[in-house]
């Protein structure tokens, strides 16, 4: 059995399963996972889990050896997941929104021993050949093992299984210990502080590595899960209706999340009722920090850290400053090791950038069936005295004597303009020094003599793209050398983002070549008049487009987040009522949402 005394903040502790134990031993009777009425307390938790673990041994999974789970975000994924860590197995988490045909490369990858499911979405699949499936139902009913034993040394094997994407296109699996795992949440304990108090909203998709901080920080420090429901990640109404209904203490998101989230609030809500709100991913707008600082008091952390060093490896605070041009991605966070290394692998001077080299507790033990690119990326430390290797991670940082490190881009970025080497990442940050710029991208058009720079700006609302072009242009003049002064700079509604949620720069850069206008010409109404008409019309508006046909899907035809936020608050100012902002998510058709707008409007008069 665990050790009661066991807790994240020992130094010795390395297994992510004996802290579970522990924690659910010691309290027992505290609410652990909150999924809509649904309340698992701890000591249930503890009884659910054991019984998962418990089928996983009878079947033959041994410590070390993959099991997937493909569930639904709710209280059922978080035992299943926790439930293969007591098995000793190591979790590989699918997100069910994604394609089924990924999923099946993905798990023809891993070669789980088995795969945890429902009979509903166990029905996407064809045969799993040597992939034993069992449902949730039947992991509820397993008898638990009395006493259950823990398996022994776990401390370096795998527990998590991350996928990634892979610039081949094929997605690549890093493989993260338990003692990588203990180490990042023993960081973050020491730094943030948990406990049975807090409330910790878990909503991210299990594809990004900072679902474990929503999932096994909270439930080794007895703070409560609270379940988002599926489907709804994106909703930011439903998010804070959720921060504040289930009174939520501790918030994550991706920094495009942030800015989605602010934006379709307003700058007149408060959020004073969370303690901490960390976020990360991407790099971080001065002015998006001065945004979230003017609507809660709690303080805001950058996380900033691969996959492949296990959630992040530095982290920086912003201070409450109005002047505040640059946002630090700060020093290295315990039992960590950062070198900064040129082209030779031979450190930089201080303030000069090179490519970011992680070392430490928190590195993965490589990819899954990738020795190749495992041998490239995890590479043998030849500076330092520690017998691990230091990864490689393709991010181009320099040093500062506030922030730590400040981030400049990646190094598979560079360009070369008239013979001269560009970091885009370094006019990208430049410009985001102009108050009114949220976002900046900027990437290459052309090749040869003929390549050219081209910049892409979100700007706040109500700003004048013109004056604001203007003014980044004679930031970067005043900034930058003349040959790293875009040729062309073009204020856009929203950066595309991929499936994860980032900057998509393929797609960025097909889009260089183009004319891109500064404003949209507002297309004309579309012949007919009442609520649909207003309807197509304004989302003609949002997506820049002269016409739209009925059963047009508005996310098909160019719609995303954003653009989902102007046009519900677009039509409720022409409409004069409240318009759910998940009915664009559910009905993203003209007909479908005038209809169930329709349906809403009744529903609301009764």
């Amino acid at each position: 059995m665990a050790s009661s005394t066991a807790t994240i903040l020992d130094d010795g502790e390395r297994r992510l399963d004996t802290l579970l134990l522990s924690r659910w031993e010691a309290d027992p009777a505290q609410p652990a996972v909150v999924d809509g009425d649904r309340v698992l307390l701890a000591g249930e938790l503890r009884d659910r889990t054991v019984r998962v673990a418990s089928l996983l041994r009878e079947r033959g999974v041994r410590p070390g050896e993959r099991v997937a789970v493909y569930l639904e975000r709710s209280a059922d994924f978080v035992v299943a997941v926790a439930g293969v860590i007591l098995a000793g197995a190591a979790q590989v988490a699918f997100d069910v929104n994604d394609p089924v045909a990924r999923t099946l490369d993905m798990l023809a990858d891993c070669t789980p021993r088995l795969l945890i499911t429902t009979p509903e979405l166990r029905s996407r699949f064809p045969e799993l050949p040597g992939t034993e499936v069992v449902t949730v139902d039947e992991c509820a009913a397993a008898r638990p093992a009395v006493p259950f034993e823990p398996a022994a040394d776990l401390a370096e094997q795998p527990a998590v299984v991350i996928y990634t994407s892979g610039s081949t296109g094929r997605p690549k699996a890093s493989l993260i210990p338990h003692r990588a795992v203990t180490t990042r949440l023993r960081a973050l304990q020491r730094s943030h502080g948990l406990g049975p108090e807090d409330r910790m909203l878990h909503h991210t998709a299990c594809s990004f590595d900072m679902f474990l901080i929503e999932v096994y920080w909270p439930l080794i420090t007895g703070t409560t899960i609270v379940i988002a429901a599926p489907g709804r990640q994106r909703d930011a109404d439903y998010l804070a209706e959720t921060i504040r209904a289930a009174d939520i203490t501790i918030f994550y998101c991706v920094v495009s999340l942030l800015e989605l989230f602010l934006l379709a609030r307003g700058p007149e809500e408060r959020f004073d009722g969370l303690r901490r709100v960390l976020t990360g991913g991407e790099p971080l707008a001065p002015e998006l920090v001065r945004r979230f600082h003017a609507q809660s008091t709690a303080p805001l952390t950058n996380l900033y850290g691969p996959s492949e060093c296990t959630i992040y490896c530095t982290a920086w605070v912003p201070p409450r400053d109005p002047g505040l041009d640059t946002v630090y991605i700060g020093p290295a966070i315990e039992d960590t090791t950062l070198w900064i290394l040129d082209e030779d692998g031979k450190p930089v001077p201080d303030g000069e950038p090179g490519e970011l080299y992680i070392g430490g507790e928190g590195l993965a033990l490589g990819y899954l069936n990738r020795p190749e690119l495992t041998a490239e990326r995890f590479v043998p430390d030849h500076l330092g005295d520690g017998p691990g290797p230091l990864y490689r991670s393709g991010d181009l940082v320099r040093t500062h004597p506030v922030g730590g490190l400040e981030f400049l881009g990646r190094v598979d970025l560079q360009v070369k303009i008239r013979g001269y080497r560009i970091e885009l990442g370094e006019i990208e940050s430049a410009a985001l020094r102009v108050p009114e710029v949220r976002q900046a991208a900027v990437v290459a058009h052309g090749r040869g003599s003929g390549a050219r720079l081209v910049g892409f700006l979100v700007l706040a609302p109500g700003a004048e793209p013109a004056s604001v072009t203007a003014a980044v242009r004679e930031t970067l003049r005043g900034a930058l050398p003349s040959y790293m002064v875009p040729a062309s700079l073009a204020a856009v509604d929203s950066m595309p983002l991929t499936a994860n949620g980032k900057l998509d720069r393929a797609l960025l850069t097909e889009r260089a070549g183009a004319v891109l206008p500064t404003v949209t010409d507002e297309p004309q109404a579309p012949p007919g008049d009442g609520v649909a008409a207003t309807v197509s019309t304004v989302w003609c508006e949002v997506l820049g487009l002269p016409a739209i046909g009925p059963d047009d899907d508005f996310f098909e035809i160019g719609g995303d987040s954003f653009k989902v936020v102007r046009a519900t608050r677009r039509l409720e100012t022409l409409l004069g009522v409240e318009v759910p902002m998940h009915l664009m998510y559910d009905e993203p058709t003209v007909t479908a949402f005038t209809a169930a707008l329709a349906e809403q409007g009744t529903e609301g008069s009764r």
